[in-house]
């Protein structure tokens, strides 16, 4: 488990095939994911403990969005009230970590409204709706199999 922060960071979120919406437009002061792999058990006859494998991996995320009147916030609306996917994709440049999810939706919108001297910001999550379909790159820029084969 790991944290980073810092000015490294570049995080774009859209819908369908519109241009990409980076991190500056949304007002976006949090991102967060959470990858998850479930584990499958099955008892053995005639062996001295269980089965296991692997389950199925579940990648979600969330963010805080200050700026509600840029262009681009009715995509995450659109994607809680009509099911649109979104895509979210971003880098660290710090790290070398880089993500691009291309089937994502909303699962949940909070707006806390605050007073004159408050910011008034959205926490919106998100799940990858795909994530079967995760991989990543080995060191020597490689795909690597992530156990669903």
């Amino acid at each position: 488990m790991g944290t980073v922060t810092g000015k490294d960071a570049r995080i774009c979120i859209w819908a369908g095939a519109g241009a990409a919406k980076t991190h500056s437009l949304w007002g976006i002061s949090d991102f967060s994911l959470t990858f998850d792999r479930g584990i499958v058990e099955q008892e053995l006859v005639g062996e001295t403990g269980n089965y296991y494998t692997f389950g199925s991996l579940s990648v979600e995320g969330s963010y805080t969005n200050c700026k509600f009147g840029a262009s681009g916030n009715s995509d995450a609306l659109d994607s809680i009230i009509n099911g649109t996917m979104i895509n979210v994709s971003g880098a660290l440049n710090t790290s070398n970590l880089t993500w691009f999810f291309h089937s994502c939706q909303i699962t949940g919108y909070d707006i806390a409204i605050g007073d004159a001297d408050t910011i008034s910001e959205a926490s919106i999550d998100f799940t990858v709706m795909d994530a079967f379909r995760v991989t990543y790159l080995d060191s020597d820029g490689h795909i690597e199999d992530n156990g669903t084969s």
